[in-house]
């Protein structure tokens, strides 16, 4: 069977969060909490002990925004260019630098800064070898990445960086095959539109869906995001918002995890990734929604399979 691996570049929505010094000791003392039991008296014991920490065990979740790589086989696909991109384009060098890639297929749910501020970093596309193709429902993507990359704003002209760019102006709701992968993509309610993709290769199907709210809509509109989300082996979903701010906020364009929860036992979905996570929370505030959604879960489907996580940055998820 084959197997789709997804991986997080960056996680958190609206703006770059950097870890401060308040997570840096909650984390480390938990660090130090998990040391204590175990035999840590040699660098390399101590090394092995590092390496076998868990994200989970840390409670990081990282502080770049929306990037996210998703393969089958020799085949990848980017999704959004937050600051997490500059990362993804350091570990894809040594490929380009050995001639073993020279193209590369991003796709953009919108324009908002969060979601293309990373790509004037992004070291593949000052490489004249390299080709980017770029895939958006919305209308302008050139004129729009020009404008973002104005000597007003940054010292590099677009037109400046090496690489070869074509730019693919998306239908809504088509469907487009790239390499072994069927894209489709569908509208979110945001302000001024995002546009949710459901990935498919073989039996594999991934979702992304941020940057949307769900609260005030019709139950035919709702219905239309459950038979686009149905079953789905992974749905990564915007949980930026608690439940009372989901209420409170609307027509901000972003949700709750309760709400993903409900989403996605009515969709049959199998994994459910909360995804967008807000800049002012710390990691601890974070794993705190996680549970508070886990107990929602226990207490109003009880005989649920679905299994909700939280998307951490460097994260790799297979299917």
């Amino acid at each position: 069977m084959k197997i789709m691996k997804v991986k997080f570049w960056g996680v958190r929505g609206s703006i770059p969060t950097p870890l401060t010094f308040s997570n840096y000791k909650s984390s480390l003392l938990k660090i130090l909490e998990i040391a204590a039991s175990k035999d840590i008296t040699s660098h390399e014991k101590r090394l092995s002990f590092i390496n076998e920490l868990s994200l989970e065990k840390t409670n990081l979740i990282g502080g770049n925004t929306t990037c996210i790589q998703i393969e089958n086989e020799n085949s990848m696909l980017i999704f959004d260019m937050g600051s997490g991109i500059r990362e993804l384009g350091y570990s894809l060098e040594k490929k380009i630098n050995n001639k073993e890639l020279n193209e590369l297929h991003i796709f953009l749910t919108h324009t908002h800064y969060d979601h293309i501020s990373g790509f004037p970093f992004f070291l593949p596309a000052y490489n004249k070898d390299v080709t980017i193709n770029f895939y958006s429902v919305h209308k302008n993507l050139l004129s729009s990445l020009e404008a973002h990359q104005d000597f007003r704003f940054f010292p590099v002209l677009l037109g400046n960086m090496a690489s070869n760019k074509i730019f693919h102006q998306l239908i809504p709701d088509e469907i487009i095959e790239v390499n072994n992968f069927q894209i489709t993509n569908k509208e979110l309610h945001h302000p001024g539109k995002s546009f949710a993709y459901r990935i498919e290769a073989g039996n594999k199907s991934v979702v992304l869906a941020t940057d949307a709210e769900y609260i005030n809509m019709s139950i035919e509109q709702i219905k239309s995001y459950l038979k686009f989300y149905n079953q789905t082996d992974l749905l990564i979903f915007d949980a930026q918002y608690s439940f009372d701010e989901e209420i409170q906020k609307i027509d901000w364009g972003h949700s709750s995890a309760l709400y993903g929860l409900d989403i996605s036992i009515n969709a049959e979905v199998k994994k459910l990734a909360l995804f967008h996570h807000a800049p002012d929370r710390s990691d601890d505030q974070i794993c705190e929604l996680l549970n508070t959604a886990l107990i929602y879960k226990k207490s109003n489907y009880p005989d649920s399979t679905l299994e909700v996580f939280l998307a951490r940055e460097s994260a790799i998820i297979e299917i």
